[in-house]
């Protein structure tokens, strides 16, 4: 085994120029991996944002309803009034939510317009400039939406055939492609003709377990743990987006374990007088596939770490010039995509080490 160790590197540096061209080839492949990752992983944290952060321990909804940002829930605001009479109960707000799609400048957009109480639950939890909303003419824009169309403080713009005036700029509410624009639950009402009806009700409980028997039993309505409703609307954007970014992953992954294994083929080739030599001299099948091993697995932890490189200077990039892609890689996901290169390397080793099983000895005499 100790002998294998020289070789495998001698045979990866006699031709720097391809050992580079290999390496970047792989840190593509390795790059474009983590890229998707962390854009999947960042559309599974923005997606349920507003859960995670509007501060309610249960979402009251029309029955039957699931999803904050996949349904239309409609029902009687009264019930309001009545889980606040509850003991246990420490706050309730009606909110109002519906797809929206805007004209921005001639530009379509799609946004999640939030109608809650003034200075009650629901609304935006992060101002980064500006107020929240107070009147029912204002309006507070998801930062990242207002800078990608233009659009500031003080400046008005028209949803669903009424003018609106930008009073603040919300910071972490951002649903991947989709923003945030929060308004006045007066003003939702009137936008989406529903007068005394609310969406959801969030509620602030000292025993979630009880109101929630209360809102099935007495009000027939539907209640969901914030967890709950976020897991939801993962899986929604999941079934929606997942299969197309499994598929590149695969694909990625493919081409780079094609790279490693073209790359030590084309090295082996080049030496198979050296490997039948060492197939004369008694070397077996795993000795081999542990020389061809060493090779692909050095060409596979040179492509990680030049490939992450490339994950962070991309996604530095995409988070610049598209604020609405954010890209997150837990330390997990990093750990995964290691492996994934381990196997890349290992994968990529039995094309070359089948070559040189099959290779003859006498042959290398007879020249």
């Amino acid at each position: 085994m100790a002998g294998t160790v020289p070789l495998s590197r001698r045979n990866i540096l006699t031709d720097r120029r391809r050992l580079v061209i290999s390496v970047l080839g792989v840190a593509v492949s390795i790059g474009l991996i983590l890229l998707l990752e962390g854009l999947w992983g960042g559309l599974r944290v923005q997606v349920s944002s507003y859960e995670e952060n509007v501060g309610a321990n249960l979402f009251v909804g029309e029955k039957g309803v699931r999803n904050f940002l996949g349904e239309v829930s409609a029902f009687d605001s009264s019930a309001v009034d009545e889980l606040r009479r509850r003991p246990e109960v420490k706050a309730a707000w009606p909110v109002n939510t519906r797809f929206i799609v805007l004209d921005f400048h001639d530009r379509k957009q799609a946004a999640v317009l939030v109608g809650s109480v003034p200075g009650g639950m629901g609304g935006p939890w992060k101002i980064a400039e500006g107020r929240p909303v107070e009147a029912d003419d204002e309006v507070v824009i998801d930062r990242a939406l207002a800078r990608q169309h233009g659009v500031g403080l003080g400046e008005t713009f028209e949803i669903l055939g009424r003018r609106f005036r930008v009073v603040g700029l919300s910071s972490g509410t951002r649903a991947w492609m989709l923003g945030y624009m929060f308004v006045s639950h007066d003003a939702s009402a009137g936008l989406l003709r529903s007068p005394g009806t609310a969406s959801f009700i969030l509620v602030d409980s000292e025993d979630p377990a009880a109101t929630a028997r209360a809102v099935r039993e007495e009000l027939g309505l539907q209640p969901l743990s914030p967890d709950t409703v976020a897991e939801n609307d993962r899986r929604l954007f999941a079934g929606i987006f997942g299969g197309p970014l499994n598929l590149m992953v695969i694909i990625a992954f493919a081409a780079g374990t094609l790279i490693i294994a073209l790359a030590v083929y084309s090295m082996t080739v080049e030496r198979l007088r050296e490997y039948g030599i060492v197939k004369a001299m008694g070397a077996r099948r795993g000795r081999i596939f542990r020389i061809m091993l060493g090779q692909t697995t050095a060409l596979a932890a040179l492509g990680f770490v030049v490939g992450f490189g490339f994950y962070l200077a991309a996604s530095a990039l995409i988070t610049y010039a598209l604020p609405q892609f954010w890209s997150h890689v837990s330390p997990a996901v990093v750990a995964g995509v290691a492996l994934a290169a381990g196997l890349m390397g290992f994968i990529a080793a039995f094309v070359p080490a089948r070559r040189v099983s099959r290779l003859d000895p006498a042959s290398v005499y007879r020249g």
